[in-house]
């Protein structure tokens, strides 16, 4: 009886601190919101900490020296050097700070006065971590535990009545403030005040965009360690491989399971494992490890590449011995870093076809990885976070620590703030407020995966076969007019063909596992295609090209989707490929079926290209939407307007001047329709004092107008993926795996620009040229869209001299209504670079599209 109330203690105590954890995430997320400092317990840091010699160090006493600011090499002049023997105690204060050189500690006065007597010394610093070290090479010194600690676990000491720790860790003050707990607590250690406020107080008008925007540079810029690579996480960032059985997939090369093991499923002699290593990574030993007992399985010959894909170079050849079992060493000593390595399995014993390994160990030799450190903070990286770029690096230090506290904290929880997929139940509506801060999770991948995983149906017992008609089909989309029921579309020819034909046959539900890459089989009519995958996908992309139309002149051949504004104004400059889900358009069974092709892409190979704004895909996603953020992604010309009419500067002279008796009670909405906003005021002219309410009444119309047929369309999606998995991804991730990532090549750009007044030989044209080059495809989406307001090929680019002036080294200029690049004259091809790469992300305002007042 007593071990079980024990047991049940120790539940209600691992509940009480999951419960704390959440409290404090809550009281985040309201922070996080509204721009005001973050709750102290997440930024707790101890007034002082004590340090010793490690027990790895070598032995005797070791000089440690101290710098009188955090830098070596001559940025931080040396203090001098304290002798540290085996009962050496040197107390510091507990703030982080890590820069180029390493992570260090600060000295307290007390240490200073103690090691460094009469000697006026105004701060000391010591390099704890240098960052270019040997990963084997211990560190002199260590954190000590205080004496109290060594006692035993928190929970031991409250079951058996010994007094409560003292707490120096922000994990465990967040617990004991936010536990809510009665009786005996723990006594907190004091706080380092100055370190602590440093963390919570936000920058200078600061506000969630802000966070959001820092959150996506320390994702795109940093290191990710991927959960699931499981022992080689420290030095892999990701592990594809050529193939796999059913569960014998790559996560058992580093599930550290002996037993387990992956196994290809793929032609013989052409089976690999491809490791991306992390940055400065050098490999000092690679094993793998094979068992006899596979028999023909096990490799008998292995080749060792390592380079860049596209130009590797062979590392090692190696024969594998009869008879050898455990691991078999296939790389060590390397002296250079390599961006790829590629383990391939050339033969197998016995002729085998396909091969086992049964895991991955890896030993390196690296640059120690900080992670996050003050000098990561450069204006070369800046460039592409335009809200970030005049912000004090050591405020975006702190503001980055502090995220990455909050996010730690998360995941810590994560599992519990979630349903189930057999629960409908929703997440912590707190999540959706904080969604673009999860790409920062190390935890949240590796779920997203499991719950798709768990939540998979067997494949079907057998594929549709469909008969389509593509050249009805081309006529249908030629001239929608003549087929106004849509009966000969591509959409509507699969839509009727995958109908159950009896009671007795069930409706796909798309669940099935990522591998089942065919959904079904077309049989084009008067076409000699034999579809072995590809007439699948070629229906798929002619299904995509019918709701959403590459091209700006094409019909739109069904009626779900419409052209959004912004495609329609020509004075819009953002987001012209756009569509939007028909506010006309009620078949909403169809909708709903949409949605369940888009979970299907999410969970397979395939992609469905949606050209949806980012205000659809954040509805779909779950995402907190907003009028001025996120509305001007449909119309922006509308935004506009609503902000010219409720600015402070309009008096009522300049209202009606502007307006007159032309403003109106109605709105136009998405598909042109005219709506009432009072039904009884229609036709009634708006009045000055009234423009606020009209502008309220707007705003409520125009977001909601497509409400129902978005509803219907996350309906199909939850029908396909666990609610789980839409709570977890942002809605860039949602659009990426739907969609697919759209690639934007050199090649593609040059197809569809002219010159205008311009040769290609002109130096102008041929840095232009060599900047893009150099642009990543997320570099090259944001020109494409500064010049044409797409973000998509086909678009064409027209490219013309600057006008009227003969500025060296300006900032292009762009017109989208034209798709017109105005382009000046640069002293050099990295100058180019710099100023064209800047007006891509940072000079939507430097469009000479005509303003919304102008006529």
């Amino acid at each position: 009886m007593k071990v079980v109330d024990l047991s049940a203690k120790m539940s209600i105590e691992s509940s009480r601190r999951r419960l704390a954890r959440i409290r404090c995430i809550r009281d985040c997320v309201s922070s996080f919101k509204d721009g005001l400092a973050l709750p102290e317990p997440l930024c707790y840091v101890p007034e002082e900490v004590v340090f010793g010699k490690s027990g790895e160090a070598k032995a005797g006493t070791v000089q440690v020296p101290v710098y009188s600011r955090p830098g070596v090499k001559g940025r931080g002049g040396k203090v001098g050097d304290i002798p540290c023997g085996k009962d050496t105690r040197i107390h510091a204060s507990g703030a982080e700070l890590s820069n180029r050189d390493g992570e260090w500690i600060k000295l307290t006065q007390h240490a200073l006065e103690q090691f460094f007597p009469g000697k006026q010394v105004a701060e000391g610093w010591v390099l704890l971590h240098p960052a270019v070290s040997n990963t084997d090479e211990a560190p002199v010194l260590t954190q000590l535990q205080q004496e109290e600690e060594k006692t035993g676990s928190s929970t031991r000491r409250e079951l058996f009545g010994t007094s409560p720790p003292t707490l120096t860790r922000w994990e465990d003050v967040i617990e004991q403030v936010y536990a809510l707990k009665l009786g005996q607590v723990s006594k907190v250690a004091p706080c380092d005040v100055e370190a602590v406020e440093a963390l919570r107080s936000p920058p200078t008008n600061w506000t969630l965009e802000y966070d959001e925007e820092l959150s996506r540079f320390l994702y795109e810029n940093g290191d990710h360690e991927n959960e699931s690579l499981g022992s080689v996480k420290q030095f892999v960032e990701s592990l594809e491989v050529s193939s796999y059985r059913d569960e014998d997939n790559a996560d058992c090369l580093t599930d550290g399971d002996s037993e387990s093991y992956w196994e290809s499923d793929g032609s013989q002699g052409q089976h690999w494992v491809r490791l991306k290593m992390k940055r400065s990574t050098i490999i000092k030993k690679l094993m793998i490890g094979v068992e006899a007992s596979d028999d023909n399985y096990t490799p008998n010959r292995i080749v060792i590449m390592g380079g860049e894909l596209d130009s590797m170079v062979k590392l090692n050849d190696i024969s594998v011995n009869d008879g050898f079992s455990g691991d078999l060493t296939i790389l060590e000593n390397m002296t250079q870093h390599y961006p790829y390595i590629e383990i391939r399995i050339k033969d197998c014993k016995d002729d085998g076809i396909d091969t086992r390994l049964h895991g991955l160990k890896i030993k390196s030799s690296q640059e120690r990885d900080m992670g996050l450190n003050r000098d990561f903070f450069t204006p070369d990286r800046l460039v592409r976070y335009p809200r970030l770029e005049t912000v004090d690096p050591e405020k975006l230090y702190r503001r980055s620590l502090a995220l990455y506290r909050f996010v730690s904290l998360l995941d810590s929880v994560m599992h519990y703030m979630v349903p189930k997929w057999e629960f409908s139940l929703g997440s912590l509506n707190c999540l959706e407020e904080v969604k673009q801060l999860l790409p920062l999770s190390k935890k949240r991948m590796g779920l997203i995966e499991m719950c798709l995983k768990e939540s998979e149906a067997p494949r079907p017992s057998s594929m549709p076969k469909l008969y389509i008609n593509r050249r009805t089909a081309t006529e249908h989309r030629t001239d929608p007019a003549k087929d106004p029921e849509c009966k000969h579309a591509i959409f509507t020819q699969i839509y009727e063909g995958l109908k159950p034909r009896d009671k007795y046959e069930k409706p796909l539900n798309y669940r099935w596992p990522s591998k089942y890459d065919q959904w079904w089989e077309c049989k084009f009519l008067s076409e000699g295609i034999i579809d072995q995958g590809g007439g699948f996908r070629d229906s798929l992309s002619d299904l995509a090209e019918e709701l959403c139309p590459c091209s700006a002149d094409a019909p739109v051949a069904l009626p779900f989707f419409v052209r959004s504004p912004n495609q329609v104004e020509d004075s819009s400059n953002v987001n012209r490929d756009v569509y939007v889900p028909n506010p006309s358009c009620t078949e909403f069974a169809k909708y709903e079926w949409i949605g369940m092709l888009m979970g299907a892409c999410l969970r397979g190979k395939e992609n469905l290209v949606l050209d949806l704004p980012a205000f659809t895909w954040k509805q779909l996603v779950g995402e907190k939407v907003t009028w001025a953020q996120d509305y001007s992604s449909v119309d922006s010309s509308e935004v506009k307007l609503l902000e010219s009419i409720e600015s402070i500067s309009l008096d009522k002279t300049a209202f009606d001047q502007n307006f007159g008796v032309e403003l109106t009670w109605t709105t136009v909405i998405s598909n042109g329709q005219t709506v009432p906003l009072k039904p009884t005021r229609e036709e009634a002219a708006v009045s000055y004092q009234e423009r606020h309410e009209y502008c309220r009444l707007v705003r409520e119309a125009r977001m909601a107008e497509s409400r129902e047929q978005e509803a219907a369309m996350r309906q199909g999606l939850l029908k396909v993926v666990p609610q789980a998995v839409l709570d977890l991804l942002t809605w860039q991730e949602l659009e990426h795996r739907v969609c697919g990532n759209p690639e934007i090549s050199l090649e593609a750009l040059r197809k569809t620009t002219y010159y205008e007044d311009l040769e290609q030989t002109d130096t102008r044209v041929k840095y232009l040229w060599e900047a893009l080059s150099n642009f990543t495809n997320e570099d090259r989406s944001r020109f494409l869209r500064f010049v044409t307001g797409r973000r998509r090929l086909p678009a064409p680019l027209f490219i013309c001299p600057e006008r009227g002036s003969d500025t060296v080294d300006a900032l292009p200029e762009s017109s989208t209504c034209s798709n017109t690049l105005y382009l000046p004259m640069y002293s050099s091809a990295k100058v180019a670079e710099e100023k064209i790469r800047y007006a891509a992300y940072n000079c939507i305002a430097i469009d000479t599209d005509m303003s919304p007042w102008e006529e």
